[in-house]
């Protein structure tokens, strides 16, 4: 799938990161995937493939990167290859305990920026952490993307999106593609008319 032939200035990427231990535990291992392994949900990718699914930004953009709590490291990589430097962590403090030996209930997310602060720079987001409710798996809270509107600007693309979300553009999967075009058609009617075109 193609990503959408249109530069933005805030993108929201939850990248399908294919995490060590699914390697670990993958089928030819016999060991078998755990529970709460992404890939019993969803295809997953290598870090190398998600590095090259690189977006049109604007010159001066944000991202809103989503990681994995093992891997901070692979969002730096695909930032930089993406064209952003990462400039802060947000985290998602979730309710109760999750699985797994450490019970992991937190999420983060990597704050890049693209460009100088001139004219760039990011709305307050009052605070580092937040503690959103819980949805179903992998889902993220619809608090996070009013976070998101209310400190950096549009054009918006919400990338391994799942649902059409108003106001911006999806690119994913699982995203009906009427939607999509649906919400790419509207989001270019937008621009055009901010444009005075």
């Amino acid at each position: 799938m193609e990503l959408p032939n249109k530069e933005y200035k805030t993108i929201v990427a939850d990248p399908a990161w294919q995490p060590t231990m699914a390697i670990i535990n993958s089928p030819a291992s016999k060991i078998g995937a755990p529970k709460a392994s992404p890939q019993r949900h969803y295809k997953t990718m290598s870090v190398e493939e998600i590095e090259k699914l690189v977006p049109i930004s604007h010159k001066k953009s944000h991202l809103w990167l989503w990681v994995l709590s093992q891997h901070i490291d692979w969002g730096y990589r695909v930032a930089r290859a993406w064209g952003f430097e990462p400039i802060q962590t947000i985290t998602w403090c979730k309710s109760g305990l999750g699985a797994g030996r450490f019970q992991c209930n937190t999420e983060h997310i990597l704050l890049c920026r693209k460009g100088g602060r001139k004219d760039n720079a990011f709305g307050m987001t009052h605070g580092t952490w937040f503690n959103w409710k819980r949805g179903k798996h992998s889902e993220k809270p619809e608090e996070f993307f009013k976070l998101v509107e209310d400190v950096s600007p549009s054009p918006r693309l919400e990338m391994f999106a799942r649902k059409r979300r108003e106001g911006w553009d999806a690119w994913g999967d699982e995203v009906p593609k009427e939607q999509q075009n649906t919400l790419n058609s509207q989001s270019n009617e937008k621009m055009e008319e901010q444009d005075g075109r």
